[in-house]
């Protein structure tokens, strides 16, 4: 056979094989490019990866992409990268300290994590959240460079939120945002973990019977004060979170609850209290009741 007919049936095989499909058959079901400035807060969302030691968050910058490793040949003579910073935010954190520690830990200036804070669409917050990070930046470990960028790690708290959440089924209850309140309560007011369930419950009574919740940390809060001990002229104040003038709960959360506390306002213990009272000013060990008589009997005992 010549090099003539050789090529002749080579290119007749080669037209009975099946074609490749064209490559616009894959791109099809990608949806097109949206330059929504959310889709950087989703995509800085999405880069958040629970590490399994200890419950990390590594937040995985949009400006470090991938990049290939280079060739063996060269990787002796790369720099090593710089292992990522870390920074713990603890359960109980009012949104103005996890805002300063982050800029402390990071060394970028307070007013871009302020800045950060305020756009609440960039962050992917919850739709209930009504546009407001306070209760919603999860505590917890989190890892960062010096690429990361304040809101990339505020989205980061904010996509560990809503996993932690979606476990807990809170998206699925009415008025999740009552629950992240209650939640924020509770985590001020508990001493440990083991009261929460009563503390929420306590909670859950007075709203139910139309009473004021009296509530010294939500005092404070308004007030930007510590503490959970409000004084007389404290209660007289007028702001929105004074539970000691106005009924039902305070209009957000006053701090990052964690999951414990989450746990305790969507499942509150069984019971009929009404009241609670710090009997131990060394440990904050709490005493509950039923009635005002019994209340009355506890706060003697405290202060005597």
């Amino acid at each position: 056979m010549n090099v003539e007919d050789l090529l002749r049936e080579t290119l007749a095989e080669l037209a009975d094989e099946e074609r490749p499909p064209h490559p616009e058959r894959f791109l099809r079901s990608l949806p097109p490019p949206r330059t929504h400035r959310r889709g950087v807060a989703l995509a800085a969302a999405a880069a958040v990866v629970v590490l399994a030691a200890g419950g990390t968050v590594a937040v995985r910058t949009l400006s470090e992409p991938d990049r290939p490793a280079p060739p063996a040949a060269t990787q002796a003579a790369t720099r090593p990268q710089p292992r990522p910073d870390r920074v713990v935010i603890k359960e109980g954190t009012r949104l103005a300290d996890v805002l300063a520690r982050l800029a402390h830990a990071t060394g970028r200036p307070l007013a871009a994590f302020a800045q950060a804070a305020r756009d609440g669409r960039a962050l992917s917050l919850p739709a209930y959240a009504k546009g407001r990070l306070e209760g919603f930046a999860y505590p917890g470990t989190y890892e960062y460079t010096t690429a990361t960028t304040p809101t990339e790690l505020l989205a980061a708290m904010v996509a560990r939120f809503r996993t932690e959440s979606a476990k807990l089924g809170l998206d699925a209850r009415p008025a999740p945002l009552d629950v992240v309140i209650i939640a924020s309560l509770v985590q001020a007011e508990s001493p440990s973990k083991a009261d929460m369930p009563k503390v929420a419950r306590v909670i859950r009574n007075r709203l139910d019977r139309g009473m004021y919740l009296q509530l010294d940390c939500t005092v404070m809060y308004g007030l930007g004060k510590y503490g959970i001990q409000a004084t007389v002229k404290d209660v007289k104040a007028r702001t929105p979170y004074n539970t000691y003038r106005h009924r039902g709960l305070p209009p957000g959360p006053i701090l990052a609850p964690g999951t414990a506390a989450l746990k305790a306002a969507l499942h509150p213990a069984k019971g009929s209290w009404l009241y609670f009272v710090a009997v131990d000013p060394k440990t904050g060990a709490l005493e509950y009741a039923t009635t005002q008589a019994e209340y009355e009997d506890l706060v003697k005992r405290y202060k005597g």
